[in-house]
């Protein structure tokens, strides 16, 4: 009786031993990409290259996300310098079109976050460089990717004569109140070269056209960093709305307006 006594203490034990360290044991890690939309991956030498986004990529700003991984060891790899570059090759012209590249070469939360604004719908190159600081391998990727047709960016010509993009970044979905207004501001250098223009004062004037009033409270877009200029725009109702933009550079430089329904 004693022995069964003895037996059946130890197998509690060791059950909750066991479940002790069941407990414990590491959760597998969560994907960095998780929620985000795959836009091409490929493998070059030990280094593979996945390509995301936050939806399909269309004609405006598109934020993208590079992850790295060493195909080897399977691991993600955290230290890297990371760019991107555009291209559209239509033959007897080719011309590229606005981008940004990581702040630095450490990986934020996995992934190495990058923009790119398409100024065109139709077939693009986007080429993604990877210098592994890991191992000190320099890659470089060629993805074909289709650009939609959307209305974000519009072409203007400037008083000055130069050719400007000015893209709509937010809001994405207007809503009735107070709303994020972002914007983006390039100009044209050349046909492979969109600087980020920093030093334009904007004036933003949304209006209702079919009910013949604007909004209060609105705040005029500043330069914020890299081309990008923040401010608020007041919807009073659910519609269509327009936002009419001036630009200055001491004199008037050049108006461009947006349509927006506000749901």
């Amino acid at each position: 009786m004693k022995r069964i006594k003895i037996l059946i203490t130890l197998l509690v034990a060791l059950l909750f031993i066991i479940n002790c360290e069941d407990s414990t044991s590491p959760e597998k890690a969560t994907d960095p990409a998780e929620g985000l939309a795959l836009i091409g991956e490929k493998t070059v030498q030990n280094t593979e290259v996945r390509v995301y986004s936050d939806k399909g990529l269309e004609v405006g700003y598109n934020k993208i996300y590079i992850k790295v991984t060493d195909s080897i060891t399977d691991k993600l790899v955290e230290e890297a310098n990371v760019s991107i570059s555009t291209l559209m090759d239509m033959g007897q012209m080719k011309h590229a079109s606005p981008y940004e590249n990581p702040a630095g070469s450490t990986a934020e939360e996995g992934l190495f976050p990058c923009a790119a604004t398409f100024i065109m719908s139709g077939m693009w190159e986007l080429h993604v460089n990877v210098h592994n600081l890991d191992n000190n391998d320099v890659v470089e990727f060629q993805f074909d990717v289709e650009i939609a047709a959307a209305g974000n960016t519009k072409k203007v010509t400037g008083t000055d004569s130069m050719t400007y993009f000015i893209t709509l970044v937010q809001p994405a979905a207007a809503k009735v109140g107070l709303n994020d207004f972002e914007l983006t501001v390039n100009y044209q250098k050349n046909m492979m070269s969109f600087p980020a223009v920093e030093d334009v004062i904007v004036k933003i004037e949304p209006s209702m056209p079919s009910m013949g009033h604007g909004s209060p409270n609105n705040v005029d877009p500043a330069h914020q960093q890299h081309g990008h200029y923040m401010g608020k725009v007041n919807f009073t109702m659910t519609g269509d709305w327009r936002i009419d933009l001036n630009f200055f550079r001491g004199d008037s430089l050049m108006h461009t307006s947006y349509d927006i329904n506000v749901q």
